[in-house]
């Protein structure tokens, strides 16, 4: 048994080399479709990883609030819905609930920052200093605006590492002290961040950062918060104040009794559940898309197969007429077949782990792909390659030696 399978491999692998560029060609095929698949996992859970220890690093007393009624709410990251039912003066009652250890107000739009002839697009928040311990901020220069800025809403701001390196690229000034414009107002320059990466609430080192009374005093008037992030002083007491919440909530907001919530309060848990049900969704889709090109690729096995069966006529009738079975000849071409998608798979799957290696170091995510997805793309792309060489390889058993002999 063992010599049959050695003599089988060896025939494959010389009919393989007899057409070298072919045999590329539609190795490439499954090569894409591996590289493909592998690189859009990886991307989606080390995606995932990096957002979950966001949030984790919240830690596990956390509160979020955003607006909005919680049965039509979206899936999606904290501070996205466009409801105005959160308003500053809701953040400022809620700090007076016992067993809270600091309130964040958030608001933001996405705006354009100029600094003499540079304008760079960015996102652009308004909140207070608590924000700084809740998110884990580290100052690369300069300092975070003060609670008494925050109060008096002071026209400063704190951007990120990148948006400070290219608004300030090709000038000789310094990012510290300078002013900046966003649309009609000016705003000082007052710390840097470290640079941090993406994350739960976006790409920080793409961010600015201003006191929530001067977003809504020079950008957008009357805007509502697109969140409320409380910290409370011991996970034993979460249910408790998120309870105290939606009724100060409710009762600010004169909702009746039989009406629902404009505003939805989730745990780091929930919120950590949520999360990664979108970003599993999402990484999924990415993945059946891509192994889309895997089934392009197989479909080139069956045509290249088909092709080499009509070309190798004569030969599968002279192995025929010395003694060869119908059996032998189907494994030989099943093993062709096989050969190649084996040989992409594990090509594919080695280029896509360093292709997402080095994706996740630029993008400064934690690199994360778990085996099973590895071994499943490398099962799937084996299965594809024998379904589709199932029919080549039995077109050319049934030849009769015969009329295999007289074909030119």
């Amino acid at each position: 048994m063992h010599k049959m399978l050695t003599k089988y491999f060896s025939m494959a692998f010389e009919a393989l080399v007899l057409n070298k560029v072919r045999s590329f060609l539609t190795t490439l095929g499954m090569v894409i479709g591996v590289f493909s698949v592998i690189v859009m996992i990886g991307l989606g859970q080390s995606s995932q990883a990096n957002i979950t220890n966001q949030i984790k690093g919240l830690g596990a007393g956390v509160l979020i609030i955003t607006p909005g009624n919680p049965k039509t709410q979206s899936f999606g990251p904290p501070g996205v819905n466009t409801a105005k039912t959160l308003t500053l003066d809701d953040a400022t009652s809620l700090e007076a609930l016992p067993g809270l250890l600091y309130v964040s107000p958030n608001v933001f739009i996405q705006a354009m920052l100029k600094f003499e002839r540079n304008n760079v697009p960015a996102s652009v928040l308004g909140s207070n200093p608590n924000i700084v311990q809740a998110r884990g901020f580290k100052i690369s220069s300069g300092r975070f605006f003060s609670e008494q800025e925050a109060r008096v809403g002071s026209p400063v701001i704190v951007i990120g590492y990148k948006l400070a390196r290219d608004l300030f690229k090709n000038t000789l000034a310094e990012p510290l002290g300078s002013k900046v414009r966003i649309e009609n107002a000016r705003y000082r320059i007052i710390g840097i961040l470290q640079e941090q990466g993406s994350g739960l609430f976006g790409s920080v080192d793409d961010q600015a950062f201003m006191p929530t009374k001067t977003f809504q005093q020079t950008i957008k008037s009357g805007r509502g918060l697109n969140s409320i992030l409380l910290k409370v002083q011991g996970e034993e007491l979460l249910p408790l104040v998120e309870e105290r919440t939606k009724t100060l909530l409710r009762y600010r907001h004169a909702i009746r009794a039989d009406e629902e919530d404009d505003f939805k309060v989730q745990t780091q848990a929930e919120l950590l559940s949520t999360v990664q049900v979108v970003t599993q969704v999402f990484t999924f889709l990415l993945a059946g898309i891509a192994a889309i090109s895997l089934i392009v690729g197989g479909i080139g096995i069956m045509n290249i197969m088909l092709v080499s069966v009509t070309e190798r006529t004569r030969e599968i009738g002279v192995r025929k007429a010395v003694g060869a079975t119908r059996r032998d000849i189907l494994i030989q071409f099943l093993i062709e077949s096989g050969t190649i998608s084996l040989a992409g798979g594990t090509i594919g799957i080695l280029l896509g782990l360093l292709v997402t290696r080095i994706a996740t170091q630029a993008m400064k995510l934690p690199f994360v792909l778990s085996e099973v997805a590895i071994i499943g793309a490398f099962i799937f792309s084996a299965g594809v390659g024998m379904f589709f060489g199932i029919y080549p390889a039995n077109k050319a058993s049934r030849l009769d030696p015969v009329d295999a002999l007289r074909y030119e």
